[in-house]
């Protein structure tokens, strides 16, 4: 038996100021205020000197650590983002991937998965290969046409159940096809909009079919307008009204991504239960520069192509959160829970992980009140220790 005292519990609606957290065999079965918690003798006792204890972070949109990304060597990118909070992660892989790329990479995942840090790794996210083909790194997109069953056959049946998000455009011709594909072989798949300029009616007729969250709102899906003077709709504002909609939020440093208003308009639409904080990291072997004469704005956290434009970030999800409260006067519980229960119950994990509850696993970080990590807990196995 282990027990988390001297610590303040960040639970899903609220912070118990003294409280005391047991784990066993890397399952949580206590977490109370002190004096309702009764510690057994010979357990270990971990001292958190008075900081918080929150449930680990879950980064559902991440392609890379640094110089590489999850295809290319994923224990390395596990190994990193560990260091940060991060417990579960989707790795991410981008249109630019080949097929023989992307099933090669999954494989690499799937191997790494079953140990060490590699543990943190629970599924993919497929950031294509059926987008609009706008976004970054424009001249290495592999993906495009029709979208033929006999090319996305192999792709599907290749990742299985690895898939767990797979992020669309509505307009691309067959899509629905290809979406009641996936469906039939894999029940649990869900669908995000991703690089888009759908309108929010052509959003409306692929949501039916399991689309259950945007790609980075506000960096992919905009309409354009039916005339002069017109602003049209498309999968932003369908995000926005849409009530089971979830958002990803990409939350970086100098608000570039997203500016501050407008985070604070999406959390204040949507409710602080539908946003999950991503960091769309992206591993890069060269750090190029932002295109400042095209309208580029420069962040010190984020990541940009050959041609200068935004290419995802270098964002862990601890500066997210931290980010976040920065941008918007949101506390360290709202911040919390955008990087914990809310991508947890997107993906239907919930059960799980994503909050401290009797009987979910014993992913826990313990952080101060800026959200630097201090320890790491996987599975009950302490994996990062920073006092």
């Amino acid at each position: 038996m282990n027990a988390i005292v001297n610590t303040k519990l960040i639970m899903e609606d609220g912070i118990i100021w003294d409280g005391v957290l047991l784990f066993e065999d890397g399952i949580i079965v206590a977490a109370d205020w002190a004096d309702k918690v009764e510690i057994p003798e010979g357990t270990n006792i971990i001292d958190a000197g008075g900081k918080y204890t929150a449930p680990g972070l879950i980064d559902i949109h991440v392609h890379g650590a640094n110089r590489l990304n999850f295809h290319q060597d994923p224990m390395y990118c596990c190994e990193f983002f560990i260091k940060h909070g991060h417990t579960t992660v989707l790795p991410t892989f981008y249109c630019s991937l080949s097929l023989e790329e992307m099933l090669e990479g999954a494989e690499k995942v799937r191997k790494a998965s079953k140990v060490g840090a590699g543990r943190i790794m629970d599924g993919l996210y497929m950031e294509g290969p059926y987008m609009n083909g706008t976004g970054s790194n424009q001249k290495y997109i592999k993906w495009g046409g029709d979208l033929p069953v006999e090319e996305y056959a192999p792709l599907v049946a290749g990742l299985g159940d690895m898939a767990r998000i797979w992020a669309i455009c509505p307009t691309r011709k067959n899509i629905e096809r290809f979406m009641r594909y996936v469906k039939d072989h894999n029940p649990n798949a869900i669908f995000a909009l991703g690089h888009t300029f759908a309108t929010s009616e052509e959003c409306k007729k692929v949501h039916r079919l399991g689309v259950k969250v945007q790609t980075h709102t506000t960096d992919s899906g905009k309409a354009k307008g039916r005339a002069h003077c017109t602003s049209g709709a498309g999968a932003d504002e369908f995000t926005l009204y849409n009530p089971d909609m979830y958002a990803e939020l990409i939350c970086d440093q100098s608000g570039v991504h997203v500016v501050p208003d407008l985070i604070k308009m999406i959390i204040r639409t949507k409710g602080v239960e539908k946003i999950c904080l991503i960091t769309d990291h992206m591993g890069c072997e060269t750090d190029y520069p932002n295109s400042e004469a095209r309208g580029v704005w420069y962040g010190p956290d984020l990541n940009y192509d050959e041609e200068g434009l935004l290419a995802g970030s270098r964002l862990t999800l601890d500066g997210a959160c931290r980010n976040i409260m920065k941008h918007t006067g949101y506390g360290l519980c709202h911040a919390i829970r955008m990087a914990t229960i809310n991508p947890a119950r997107l993906l239907g994990i919930d059960d799980k992980v994503g909050s401290i509850e009797v009987g979910k696993k014993a992913n826990l970080i313990i952080i101060d009140d800026m959200v630097n990590v201090e320890k790491v807990f996987l599975e009950g196995d302490l994996m990062v220790d920073n006092k």
